[in-house]
Formats: structure tokens, sequence, C-alpha cells
């Protein structure tokens, strides 16, 4: 029986030290390989700090911070980790988080009011191609607006907004590469249910947490970078990330 213990204790191949670091989705997919079973943990731990429903954002902003650790390749202690970002950005997370839900419902309703509108007057179709790009950002706005506060920066909010804004308007399309994903992870749900039932406690949160993070945290270093905001005093001694 000597083979079957040296085949589960020998020692691996371990990792070259000259090996150049993993880069854009090479480095997703080596998070996701390593650390899928932290996601799933990640994911039911979400789900129950959220029952509540008014702990969602912090929630949320709790489980973007513990993605980022994972992007960064630092030491992750789930539950001591997630409790205390969320703990210490509750008020920040659920006032932003009431702020999205507030403006997202105006938003939905100009979409709707000028939809119908533009039916009888082609008048309406600007103010409804503006609604609509308005519906498209906002989403992208927030997840950057999660990044900057999850990144553990206590700069103000107008500060925050700033660097999210910055780091949005330089690089857009990762944001919105990872919403489609994001809004296509959630489709497959209901086009696959009931086989998909189980796909929301499993994976979908933490996953589109974790896409989402990834693709705009270079947005987000940008922004700090360009705003010389006081938030980015956080971002001191952190180590360097290689994203999309």
């Amino acid at each position: 029986m000597n083979w079957v213990y040296n085949f589960y204790f020998r020692e691996g191949p371990g990792i070259p030290k000259d090996a150049p670091k993993p880069v854009g989705m090479r480095l997703l997919a080596h998070v996701l390989g390593r650390e899928w079973w932290e996601l799933i943990k990640l994911n039911l731990l979400f789900i129950a700090f959220s029952l509540p429903l008014v702990t969602l954002p912090a929630a949320y902003m709790a489980t973007v911070a513990i993605c980022l650790a994972m992007i960064e390749d630092r030491n992750v202690y789930l539950l001591r980790d997630f409790w205390s970002a969320f703990r210490s950005r509750f008020l920040t997370a659920t006032l932003l988080g009431l702020s999205f839900c507030g403006a997202g419902a105006l938003v939905v309703l100009a979409v709707r009011t000028y939809a119908e509108a533009a039916k009888a007057d082609l008048l309406f179709v600007a103010p409804f191609t503006v609604a609509v790009v308005v519906a498209i950002l906002l989403p992208l706005g927030l997840a950057h607006l999660f990044v900057v506060l999850a990144l553990g920066n206590h700069g103000s909010l107008r500060d925050m907004a700033k660097v999210a804004a910055t780091g949005m308007l330089a690089r857009p399309l990762p944001g919105l590469a990872a919403l489609l994903f994001v809004a296509l992870l959630w489709l497959a749900h209901v086009l696959f249910y009931p086989a998909s039932v189980f796909l929301p406690v499993l994976v979908n949160f933490s996953l589109g947490a974790l896409v989402t993070s990834f693709a705009v945290l270079k947005g987000v270093e940008f922004g700090f970078s360009h705003t010389g905001s006081a938030a980015g005093e956080g971002k001191a001694g952190r180590p360097a990330t290689q994203s999309a």
C-alpha cells in the first residue's frame, strides 16, 4: 500500500519562482480555480446576512471586500473578515443602497413613461434614450462605488463618488461586460428552472460580485491615481493587482 501513501503525501510540483503572474482573464480563471469552495461559502454567508433585507447593501459590500482579497491573493478568514467589513461600513453601505433603490425606481418610472410617450410623439425619443443610458450607468456607477468602499477607504462620500465616476468614465467597457455576465447568469437561472433552482444558493451572488469587482478594480485604481482623493489613503501598502 506504499503507492497509496506516496500518491497522497508526495510533494506537489510547486510553483516556479520566476513564473509570470497571471493577468486579465487568466487571473480571473486562476482565482475561480483556487477559491471556488470559498465562493460557495461566501454565497451562503451573503444570503444569511441579507435575510433582514435592510442589511443587503452592507452584506453585498462585505462580499465585495472578500472578493477583492481573493483577487489580490491575500489571506481570507471568511467569517471574521466578512463580519469586520459588514460592521465597519454598515451605515455608508446602507445609505448607498437606499439611494440606489430610490434612484433606480425613478429611472424605471422615467423609462416606462417616456417609452409610452415616444409611441405617440417622436419628440420623446430623446428623453427616453437619456433615461435608458442612465438606467445602464446607475448600476455601473454603484459597482464602482462599492469597490471604493470595500477597499477600506474612509474618505467622504463626495471623494468616493469622484473616484468611482472617474474610474467608470475611464474604463466603462469591462464593467458593462461584467454586468452583462451577471444578467446572463440570472437569465440562465430563469431559463433552466427548476433544474437551476440551487444556482442562486450556491454561486450566483458571490460569483457576480467577484466578476464585477474584478472588472471595475482597474478603473477604481485609475480613479484613485488621477483624483488625488483623500479616500485613496487606505490603499497605501496594498499589493498591486493585475486585473482585466
